[in-house]
Order: structure tokens, then C-alpha cells, then sequence
């Protein structure tokens, strides 16, 4: 029988302890450590190197998501698995691309977390009908033509100037470079927005690589 090391990421105490109780009920399972902060996840993922990460999203000091991330920035042999209360489409797709193997919801009786680790672990994707059902929705042919109504709606100017702030350029030095007024490109900005219905660099650039628009990195 394998036996899977685990790290557990959980700020609710309560959750914490149900989850511990399960895992530590589970023969297959060695917990190695259960904290409640990405401070403390960081440093339990460096000196553990677990082969399994179980993560909530919502932490005091920041999010799952960039735990998650820590995994491939350690180059460690690391499957992760979100539980949380998160079921919007902006935490799933987030945490999927950071390099999570399964998406459970908190709210999810009919997923038992030791046989959804089990399932991960033996190549499987476990995720909560909810979230099946978010994805499917997000992927249906109606919402392909909605995507491709909205790519049309950007300028080749807009387009050039999301390219430079999804690396990392700020609206002076895209004014610079592209030899137009601080205010020009402001006002594209704007209304890259506006289109893309979103009201931040983040959610623009997220939405932009949901969209074909852009590519990670």
C-alpha cells in the first residue's frame, strides 16, 4: 500500500480539525503538519515536501492560490487539492491554472476529502458537482460566441496596449513606448474595462487569458 504524505492549509479551526481527524484516520495518509497562514504553508511545503497539498483559498495572510504556486516555484513533487468555500468562477479558474488537480467545495457532503485524495492521486481530478457544472457552463457554445462577440469589440490599439500591461508596463511607460499621450492610453485602458466588464489590472488580465486574448506569462 502507498503511503501519501500530506500537508493541510486551513484557517477555520474547526475545519481543520475535522480534516485532520479524517486524514488521520485514513491508513493511507501521513499527516505531516496542518497550519493556518501561507506563512506557515510555505514553510511546512519547504521542509515537508509533501505529496499532497491540501488548501483552502480564503487565509488571513493571503490566498491558496499562491501556495499553490509555491509548489511549482520549490520544483516539488506535489499534487494539490483546494478545499473551500470559493465556488465563483474567478477562484476556480485561478486556482486550476496555478496547478491544482481537484476543486472541492466546503459545502460538498457527497465528496468524502480521503477518497478525493485517493482519486487525485491515482491520476483523477476530483471535483464537486458544483463546480463541474461552473466549468461545463463556462465552456457551453452560447458562452464561445459571447467570448467571441466581446474579443471583436477590442482595437488592434487595444489589444497592443493590454500586451503591455499584462508585462507588467505602466501607463507612462506604454505612453513612451508607443509615443502617445499618458492620457491616450488611460483612456484605453478604460476602455478595455469597460468591454471586458471588469474594474482592475488583475481581473482584466485573468479575463484576457479566459479570452484567447493573451497568454500566461
Amino acid at each position: 500500500m502507498t503511503l501519501y504524505s500530506i500537508v493541510v492549509v486551513e484557517d477555520d479551526v474547526k475545519v481543520r480539525a475535522h480534516l485532520v481527524s479524517m486524514i488521520n484516520a485514513c491508513v493511507s495518509l501521513d499527516l505531516k503538519e496542518d497550519v493556518g497562514t501561507c506563512v506557515a504553508a510555505r514553510r511546512a511545503l519547504k521542509e515537508h515536501k509533501p505529496d499532497v497539498l491540501l488548501v483552502d483559498l480564503g487565509l488571513p495572510d493571503g490566498s491558496g492560490i499562491d501556495i499553490i504556486r509555491v509548489i511549482d516555484q520549490l520544483r516539488l513533487d506535489t499534487e494539490a487539492l483546494v478545499v473551500t468555500d470559493f465556488n465563483d468562477e474567478h477562484h476556480v479558474f485561478q486556482a486550476l491554472q496555478a496547478g491544482a488537480k481537484g476543486y472541492i467545495s466546503k459545502h460538498d457532503n457527497s465528496q468524502k476529502i480521503t477518497d478525493a485524495i485517493g482519486q487525485m492521486m491515482s491520476g483523477g481530478a476530483p471535483i464537486s458537482p458544483v463546480i463541474a457544472r461552473l466549468m461545463l457552463t463556462r465552456f457551453q457554445p452560447a458562452e464561445a460566441k459571447q467570448q467571441s462577440k466581446e474579443l471583436e469589440l477590442l482595437t488592434e490599439r487595444e489589444l497592443s496596449i493590454l500586451s503591455y500591461v499584462s508585462r507588467g508596463f505602466t501607463a507612462k511607460e506604454i505612453s513612451e513606448m508607443l509615443e502617445v499621450s499618458y492620457y491616450t492610453v488611460t483612456t484605453h485602458v478604460k476602455n478595455i474595462y469597460r468591454k471586458l466588464k471588469v474594474n482592475s489590472r488583475a481581473e482584466a488580465l485573468f479575463e484576457a487569458i479566459q479570452l484567447g486574448l493573451i497568454t500566461p506569462g
